[in-house]
C-alpha cells in the first residue's frame, strides 16, 4: 500500500519503500549480455527484457522487485548516506535505475556529519546526469526540508507540480495550526499561573514553606 500523504481527505502522494539492490554491478553486466548495445534498445526496453528473463525470478529477484516498483511510479527517490565513499556499485546501481526512464531524485542524508562527502557525491551524480539533488540531515533536519523535496520533485514532474504545490501549502497550514495551538496552550498556562491560589496555615513556618 505504501505511505499515503493526504490533502483535504484525498491521497495526494503515495510513497513506497523498497530494499536496495544486492548486486547492481552484476545486473548491469547481465543487461549488457541480454541486450547488447548494438541492438540500440533504449533504457526502458532493456529493463523490460530483463524483467521478462528467468534471471529476474532467480538470481536478480530483489533487483527485479525494485525495478518493477520504479516502473509503476512517477519518480524514484534515491537516499544516499553522504558519509559513504562513492563506489562503483553505487554508480552501476544508479545507471540501472536511470535506465527505467523515470525521474530520479537523489537525497543526500547526514550532510552535517564532519566526514560527509557531499561534493564527491554531487560530482558523481552529475556525471550520471542527475543534477537535481536534495540535501538533508536526519539528525538535524532543516525546517523547510520537506518543501525542498517537493520543489525538486516539481521540477522533475512538472505535470504533477500542482499536486506537489498543494502538499507544500498543506504543510504550511499544519505549521500555522500547530503554532496557534502552541500559543493557546501557553496563554492558558499563563492564565492558570496568574490565577493560582494556595492556602496555608497562619503559622510562620507554614507560610514560609
Amino acid at each position: 500500500e505504501g505511505l499515503r500523504l493526504m490533502v483535504n481527505g484525498v491521497t495526494a502522494l503515495q510513497l513506497f519503500d523498497t530494499p536496495g539492490m544486492e548486486d547492481g554491478m552484476a545486473l548491469l553486466d547481465y543487461l549488457d549480455v541480454l541486450a547488447p548495445r548494438d541492438e540500440r534498445l533504449d533504457g526502458p526496453a532493456r529493463i523490460q527484457r530483463f524483467l521478462s528473463s528467468p534471471e529476474s525470478r532467480g538470481r536478480f529477484e530483489q533487483e527485479a522487485r525494485v525495478l518493477r516498483k520504479l516502473l509503476e511510479c512517477d519518480a524514484g527517490i534515491y537516499v544516499i548516506d553522504a558519509r559513504d565513499p562513492v563506489l562503483a556499485k553505487h554508480r552501476d546501481e544508479l545507471a540501472v535505475l536511470a535506465a527505467c526512464g523515470h525521474p530520479l531524485l537523489p537525497v543526500l542524508n547526514f550532510t552535517h556529519s564532519p566526514d560527509q562527502r557531499i561534493e564527491e557525491w554531487r560530482a558523481a551524480l552529475a556525471r550520471l546526469g542527475l543534477h537535481a539533488v536534495v540535501e538533508f540531515d536526519t539528525i538535524a533536519p532543516p525546517l523547510d526540508g520537506e518543501d525542498q523535496l517537493y520543489d525538486k520533485l516539481a521540477l522533475l514532474l512538472d505535470t504533477h507540480a500542482n499536486v506537489l504545490r498543494e502538499l507544500k501549502q498543506d504543510i504550511k497550514r499544519q505549521q500555522l495550526r500547530r503554532h496557534d495551538e502552541a500559543l493557546t496552550l501557553v496563554a492558558e498556562m499563563l492564565i492558570d499561573i496568574a490565577a493560582l491560589r494556595l492556602s496555608a496555615a497562619s503559622e510562620p513556618d507554614a507560610l514560609e514553606k
